[in-house]
């Protein structure tokens, strides 16, 4: 065995480097030593580099899509560079200014190279890259659709409709009035009554709009009391309005009689209408009085519309009136809506805005419900749903949704991101109203239990002080007193007052007002069986009355 060993041993011949035979297989050219050193300028002899190349040499270095082999490796013999610059890589401003890069191509060619040494550079893999190797992404994040809350929110303001509902009685009484007066040339009076938002104005300007071949060659004068300084301040607008000739300088009693010569002269038809007419009311009420009276005058030519919260103001304010029955203004009152009206104007106002439905049923009938208890305007239902809507708008706004890139080219109806719910609806009035009206969703439409329990404490409070009105303030305590007996809900002092108003216009309460509404004065109008007997609830009369203050 040790002589096989040693023969093996013997027979095996090595390289004598490993470097030569690697290069033997590849087929390349083995340079020696010398050559080398003769293609390399010397390193003694080379120029530094000024920072400025230094600092775009690193900066070559640090782009991803170039890949710059070792400065040893590759080098060619032949190459023309001059050992002042020593560098492989050199950036040609002016070739780069005069060649206008494509979008795609604007990184991958980010850095020039001479002509000289752009045969020679190894190209990167971004440039031999296929046309169909970068796959298009199918998704993308996209903000969510709420073009359908901008058509819902529209649909909900105050504005005058296209269409009034629930009231086409209300409707076909003041066009027979304007038939048979303005178009007939004969002057009359219309007093419209009725609690805020039940619809008079805007029925009285839908009707005014719709039907001006009535009016003729006439004149329609409108005049909102609100916008007054005083009761008296009525005559000059209404003289400026009338006469066309600016403001007059002309006393109160001159103006007066310039009004009464010019709508007793000969010439067209004058419709006036004066909005929120009780702010009129002054001591000794001779604005009103002057007011409804002109109509009656020796060959007048005024039609008088005037529109009022209260119920008996001609009957109240104006006994005079009662006296002169021609001077007797025509009647006519808006109810509050109902629970089932207002849902009905809410859904029809949703329906014109948008095909898939924004507000679900049950919080349209909440809404209305709630409403309708309270006080019957139709446009605080239209505020509330407005700001839920505008609540759930916010919410799908924030959010970000995957979608196709396709669909978001193509314009396809969406379902709605987010319906308004009931907790929508609740969360607007417990913030905007507060307790105002979460306290008064029970009892009957007609009456609510609110007002029952404002009546019920006039009534006590009157019965024990033996005085018939009283002041706001005092109401409110006794109120207050009630509620808290009767282990019930109850409003604010404001909200009160409110009640008050509506009160009046049923025609239970009378009202008295001031300054300061705490010192208002409130006085029944009806007995007490009268009150029973509309309320239908004498089992909350009696607990009342029997509980005492």
């Amino acid at each position: 065995m040790p002589s096989t060993r040693s023969q093996s041993q013997s027979s095996i011949q090595f390289p004598k480097t490993k470097t030569a035979k690697t290069q033997s297989k590849v087929g390349l050219r083995v340079r020696s030593k010398s050559e080398v050193r003769a293609a390399v300028p010397p390193v003694s002899k080379e120029l530094p580099l000024s920072p400025r190349k230094r600092l775009g040499d690193d900066n070559l270095c640090n782009i991803p899509s170039l890949r710059c082999s070792p400065p040893k490796q590759k080098c060619n013999v032949n190459s023309p560079l001059s050992p002042a610059k020593g560098r492989r890589l050199i950036f040609d401003e002016n070739q780069a200014a005069a060649t206008p890069l494509s979008p795609v191509k604007k990184r991958e060619d980010a850095v020039v190279l001479s002509p000289q040494k752009r045969g020679q550079e190894t190209p990167t893999s971004s440039t031999h890259r296929g046309p169909h190797e970068r796959k298009s992404v199918g998704t993308r994040l996209f903000k969510q659709e709420a073009s359908c809350y901008q058509q819902v929110k529209c649909a909900l303001n105050t504005a005058v409709p296209e269409r009034l509902l629930a009231r086409e009685k209300e409707t076909s009484t003041i066009l027979s009035f304007l038939k048979a007066h303005v178009l007939s040339q004969k002057p009359g009076s219309l007093y419209i009554s009725g609690a805020p938002g039940t619809g008079k104005t805007a029925c009285l300007s839908k009707l005014l709009q719709e039907n001006k071949e009535f009016l003729g060659d006439g004149k329609t004068v409108y005049i909102n009391c609100m916008s007054l300084r005083s009761s008296q301040a009525i005559f000059p607008a209404i003289a400026e309005e009338i006469s066309g000739s600016g403001k007059s300088s002309l006393p109160g009693k001159d103006v007066i009689r310039q009004l009464e010569k010019l709508v007793t002269s000969k010439g067209p038809m004058i419709l006036l209408v004066l909005d929120e007419m009780d702010q009129l009311d002054s001591k000794g009420h001779d604005v009103l009085y002057t007011v409804f009276e002109w109509p009656w005058l020796t060959n007048s030519r005024v039609v008088l519309i005037g529109i009022a919260n209260a119920l008996d103001l001609t009957d109240r304010i104006l006994p005079r009136l009662q006296a002169r029955p021609q001077c007797k203004p025509q009647l006519l009152n808006f109810s509050p809506y109902t629970k089932d009206q207002i849902a009905t104007i809410l859904q029809d106002r949703l329906t014109q805005a948008s095909a898939q439905p924004v507000l679900d049923n049950a919080a349209i009938q909440f809404c209305a419900r709630k409403v309708s208890a309270v006080s019957g305007d139709a446009r605080k239902a239209l505020e509330i749903c407005r700001r839920a809507v505008e609540i759930v708008e916010s919410d799908v706004r924030s959010q970000t949704v995957l979608k196709p890139r396709s669909e978001s080219k193509e314009a396809v109806s969406t379902p709605v991101p987010k319906k308004v719910s009931l907790p929508h609806i609740s969360r607007v009035i417990s913030d905007v109203y507060g307790d105002k009206m979460s306290a008064g969703s029970g009892g009957d439409e007609a009456f609510p239990l609110q007002q029952k329990l404002v009546v019920c404490s006039l009534l006590l409070l009157t019965q024990q002080s033996k005085i018939k009105e009283v002041t706001v303030g005092k109401l409110y305590e006794t109120y207050s007193k009630v509620c808290r007996k009767q282990q019930m809900a109850m409003v604010g002092q404001s909200e009160c007052l409110s009640l008050c108003q509506l009160l009046e216009t049923r025609g239970i309460l009378g009202l008295k007002r001031a300054k300061e509404a705490r010192l208002s004065k409130v006085s029944l109008k009806i007995e007490e069986r009268d009150i029973e007997h509309a309320f239908k609830d004498k089992v909350l009369i009696g607990n009342v009355l029997h509980a005492g203050i």
